[in-house]
């Protein structure tokens, strides 16, 4: 029985360490979040799956969910959350993604590219998060203040 006894603070620790944290990201609730932060140097508008599709090299089969919003061509403000079952390949072709990005605007924005350098890039469960914005700092904290709210 003490031997026993001795389990239940581990437990209590183990119980609480996973308590306050969602079980799965909303995305629309995590894109409002990141919105309404004003994160991004400009207004970002939400693009519809097939151009989403197209920018990040994913089909249909590739995700359950997706949400992105974009800038315009001027700022590599952006970001997307993609619920899959495989997030290593969305991860892989979002970073081949921003590879193609970073080449197009050494060229034609320079100033912008830092951005694309420094992504925020988070799986979470079946969810891949890209967040590109010249504040990744606060950024994150939206982001882990998102979770937190269980």
């Amino acid at each position: 029985m003490k031997k026993y006894l001795k389990l239940i603070p581990l437990l209590v620790i183990l119980i609480l360490a996973g308590c306050g944290k969602k079980d799965e990201i909303v995305s629309s609730e995590l894109s409002q979040a990141l919105i309404d932060a004003n994160l991004f140097c400009e207004q970002l508008t939400v693009i519809d799956n097939d151009n989403a599709e197209k920018r990040y090299s994913l089909n249909s089969k590739d995700y359950s969910e997706l949400t992105a919003a974009v800038g315009t061509v001027s700022t590599c403000d952006e970001f997307a959350i993609i619920k899959t079952g495989n997030t290593d390949a969305v991860v892989k072709d979002i970073n081949e993604y921003l590879e193609l990005k970073r080449e197009r605007y050494e060229k034609y924005r320079p100033d912008e590219t830092y951005k694309l350098n420094a992504p925020i890039i988070e799986v979470y469960n079946d969810a891949v998060m890209l967040i590109v914005t010249s504040d990744t700092d606060r950024a994150m904290k939206v982001y882990q203040e998102y979770l937190k709210k269980g």
